[in-house]
């Protein structure tokens, strides 16, 4: 089955904030980080690495800092996603109830590389299909704790803020250039009974794809609409 790289952030932080084992408590940033890591490279298909993790048990926060998400093959960017900043506020009193609450999950300037090759084909396309899993639903078996229960998640706010996307499309011949992706937003996520870190996972990951597309596609028709005007100025100067 295969994981998804972001919600295995919050995941991870809320088995980490659930565990009573010495050893646990004793090397908490360390398993975080190793986790994240390891099944973040699993879903995406390319490497991913942290810089540091830090958790406060009795606070119910923690915090990912430095996440880099490594370009799928083929393309020249060296990253497809870096989240420098990543800040989790879980409700300590449910951890052990059903949904799990996630009071705030907070990105703070997300950058996003946007690459198009000749053919049309973009790293955000790639990342989305590493993402969705092969098999059927029915394959996929449901993420459980360590008690053995199907881990159930009710997020109340997740959001994506002072995001950029660095483009470069391969057709314009042209240098990267840069743009600002608008803050998002989600709510209530998983509200009515719960909802899967799975379910969260593809959510959040397709939203942050189709922002970046959007953003992409609004700045690429202006871009186009003033190369035009200044190739038909050029074109009627040259007479």
């Amino acid at each position: 089955m295969k994981r998804k790289f972001i919600i295995f952030i919050v995941l991870a932080l809320i088995l980490a904030i659930a565990g009573t084992a010495v050893y646990v408590l004793t090397n908490l940033n360390s398993i975080v980080k190793a986790a994240i890591e390891k099944y973040g490279s699993q879903a995406t298909k390319t490497d991913v690495r942290v810089s540091a993790v830090k958790i406060k048990l009795r606070n119910g926060e923690g915090a990912v800092l430095g996440l880099k998400v490594a370009n799928p093959a083929g393309f020249s960017f060296p990253f497809i996603i870096t989240l420098d900043d990543i800040a989790v506020q879980i409700e300590p009193r449910s951890v052990k109830s059903r949904p799990i609450v996630i009071d705030n999950i907070l990105i703070s300037g997300p950058e996003v590389f946007y690459e198009m090759k000749e053919n049309g084909t973009t790293n955000v396309d790639v990342m989305k299909q590493n993402l969705t899993p092969s098999g059927s639903p029915s394959e996929e078996q449901p993420q459980q704790s360590s008690r053995g229960k199907a881990i159930k998640l009710n997020v109340k706010k997740l959001v994506f803020e002072k995001g950029m996307v660095h483009v470069r499309i391969a057709k314009l011949v042209d240098k990267p250039y840069t743009v600002e992706l608008p803050r998002l937003e989600l709510t209530d996520i998983g509200k009515h009974g719960g909802a899967t870190p799975s379910e969260i996972a593809r959510l959040m990951a397709t939203t942050l794809a189709e922002e970046t597309a959007k953003a992409v596609a609004r700045t690429q028709g202006k871009r186009l609409l003033r190369k035009g005007v200044e190739d038909l100025i050029d074109k009627y100067l040259s007479r």
